[in-house]
């Protein structure tokens, strides 16, 4: 409960502190820091860089392709059950270099996996068209955060 809270909690202010202020390269910038954050180890390094490509296509796909499972609520749920399951591996494939720690062990494990989540993500960024954001408006200079 604590950790989960934890996480919760150093998402909001990432977002606030990065993320919302980022005029470009928001998701790049944030995971960036959140390395930062986390201390010197590659692995750290490894596990947010990885996360940066994985991250962006993954929105790419359900901003390209959700709409089409909206026909009925069984096709949504398959949907949603296959995202949630890409989701987890996605997640199990990125973090490891976060254990890992080292950089010769985080190589062996890429290279084992064939850089498989590495390689799809790029293929899709480059395959999907990106649908540009609108530019940031924040209800707050980028160097004042006002109280809500």
């Amino acid at each position: 409960m604590f950790i989960d809270n934890w996480n919760i909690q150093t998402g909001v202010w990432l977002k606030r502190v990065c993320y919302d202020r980022a005029p470009r390269y928001r998701t790049a910038l944030t995971f960036v820091l959140s390395a930062l954050w986390h201390g010197v180890y590659p692995g750290y390094y490894f596990t947010f860089l990885t996360a940066i490509p994985i991250t962006l296509a993954a929105r790419a796909v359900r901003k390209n392709f959700r709409q089409y499972f909206l026909c009925s609520a069984l096709v949504k749920l398959g949907y949603d059950m296959l995202t949630w399951l890409a989701t987890q591996l996605a997640i199990c494939y990125t973090v490891m270099p976060f254990l890992l720690l080292a950089v010769e062990p985080t190589l062996s494990y890429y290279r084992s996996m064939y850089f498989h989540f590495h390689i799809l993500s790029i293929l899709t960024l480059l395959v999907l068209p990106v649908k540009l954001a609108h530019p940031h408006k924040a209800n707050h200079s980028n160097n004042n955060v006002q109280a809500k």
